[in-house]
């Protein structure tokens, strides 16, 4: 396969914006909820006051989980359209379009992604539950938590390459979300994802442990170790394809310094042989 171009400064800047932009949605949106509820109360430990930074987001759960949509869909749909272009621009297909196609074009990736979300969420939703989240009185958490999840997993991943239809010509576009990632933006889209999914495992275990804080609230420490996640991916594919970059300037240059040192020995051995 062909090694496809990818700006790797230009990627680790805007995955820095990025994730600037997923800490900040969940922290500073739920602060917008006492403008419609009231001011929040502290929601357990009354002996062990919490920062009053905190309590918008630990007192109302379900409003904090809305909150979070709200911003994931933002950030989500701003990224993959970046992803997309560099996607477009790796593969040529940077085509002149009038604005109706190019709006046709949009709407159908919206589309795509919208219906890829609910069809994950449900999955995602069985599967929270099957690994043992609280269905007594719980369902609408772990709806959001479900949806939050499919939101950064997938809405990028299907804006960038679509959905893989049957009518797709060729094994390799039918299965190109199957196949290990070969290229940095490749793996710029599968590390996430990754990440993402480790991020809400390893953000389970603060729940059930007997802290007694407000933060251990479902489903927020998942929450806040899926997007912690997220960004770790991203930056570990900035790494693995940094590193690659660097190994394979060094390659060249040793090859160079090589074929150099031949055509000197050759210069060298025509004078002898002319002398």
């Amino acid at each position: 396969m062909a090694k496809v171009m990818f700006n790797l400064p230009e990627y680790f800047a805007l995955h820095s914006y990025l994730s600037a932009l997923l800490c900040g949605s969940f922290v500073l949106l739920p602060r917008s909820t006492p403008w419609f509820v009231g001011q929040p109360t502290q929601s357990s430990s009354a002996d062990r006051p919490e920062y009053p930074f905190l309590t918008p987001m630990t007192s109302r759960p379900l409003a904090t989980m809305v909150w979070d949509l709200f911003g994931m869909l933002l950030c989500m749909s701003w990224w993959g359209s970046r992803m997309r272009r560099w996607w477009a621009a790796s593969v040529k297909k940077v085509d002149q379009v009038d604005d109706f196609t190019e709006r046709m074009e949009r709407n159908k990736q919206m589309l795509q992604c919208s219906l890829s979300i609910l069809a994950t969420s449900v999955v995602i939703y069985v599967l929270l539950v099957t690994l043992g989240a609280p269905i007594d009185s719980h369902h609408f958490h772990t709806a959001l938590l479900a949806m939050h999840l499919s939101i950064l997993t997938v809405w990028p991943v299907v804006q960038t390459l679509g959905v893989p239809s049957i009518y797709d010509s060729g094994t390799y576009a039918r299965f190109r979300m199957t196949r290990l990632p070969e290229t940095p933006l490749e793996r710029a889209l599968v590390y996430p994802v990754i990440g993402t999914l480790v991020g809400a495992w390893v953000g389970v275990v603060p729940i059930p442990l007997d802290w007694d804080r407000p933060f251990q609230s479902y489903p927020l420490t998942p929450t806040v170790g899926s997007i912690l996640g997220f960004i770790a991916g991203g930056f570990a594919s900035w790494v693995h394809s940094a590193l690659l970059d660097t190994f394979d300037e060094v390659k060249q240059q040793q090859q160079q310094q090589v074929s150099h040192a031949r055509i000197v020995e050759k210069r060298k051995n025509k004078r002898s042989k002319r002398t």
